[in-house]
């Protein structure tokens, strides 16, 4: 296995284990926005598994962003611990 695809499935788990820990909302679809490193093919990978993720269920809605690279997304990902936003 690659380190690519090894870095995706690490954050597909990461993903799903945080959707599953979020509590459900009473009334709306709750938001996840899901920040990645991901260009390329697995960029689109990560897209239609996001797309279809969405398609399958109405509770949640996860919006996939691109951040950049691995640093760049590592650094707005300490920012935004550190602002106590997402």
């Amino acid at each position: 296995m690659n380190r690519k695809t090894y870095l995706l499935l690490c954050g597909m788990v990461v993903f799903f284990f945080s959707v599953l820990l979020v509590p459900p909302s009473a009334t709306a679809k709750t938001e996840i926005q899901w920040w990645h490193a991901h260009t390329g093919f697995l960029g689109e990978r990560v897209n239609d598994l996001v797309a279809k993720f969405n398609a399958g269920q109405g509770d949640y809605e996860v919006k996939a962003v691109y951040k950049g690279t691995y640093p760049e997304a590592l650094t707005a990902a300490i920012a935004a611990y550190r602002a106590k936003t997402r």
